[in-house]
């Protein structure tokens, strides 16, 4: 999980809080349900539920939820035509300045 804690440390970086972490797919849907956080960053590849299978869940209970996917394993038109819906994309290995920036943009909006 060093990703994951990258991506805590820099989210807690940026000036926001890290309300819940999930180590797969069912996991992390859970966790939405009973924290309902402002952005959900998930990657495609996970145990139990891939990332695009979760998105989709949440979207049942919150279709403008704010998400960012990262992956190693997908393209991002792969991801747009799966959900019929942009999703801000970030490729692993990322550049932690990018993603500060990405997450900063989404969380604006």
């Amino acid at each position: 999980a060093p990703v994951r804690w990258l991506i805590s440390e820099l989210v807690t970086i940026s000036g926001h809080e890290v309300v819940s972490e999930a180590s797969n797919g069912l996991e992390a849907l859970t966790s939405y349900l009973t924290t309902k956080p402002d952005l959900i960053i998930v990657d495609y590849q996970m145990p139990c539920m891939d990332g695009i299978s979760l998105i989709e869940e949440v979207m049942k209970f919150d279709p403008s939820v704010k998400v960012i996917m990262c992956s190693a394993n997908i393209i991002p038109s792969e991801l747009q035509s799966r959900l019929n819906k942009s999703i801000p994309f970030v490729s692993k290995p990322f550049d932690n300045d990018k993603f500060m920036n990405m997450l900063q943009v989404v969380l604006a909006d």
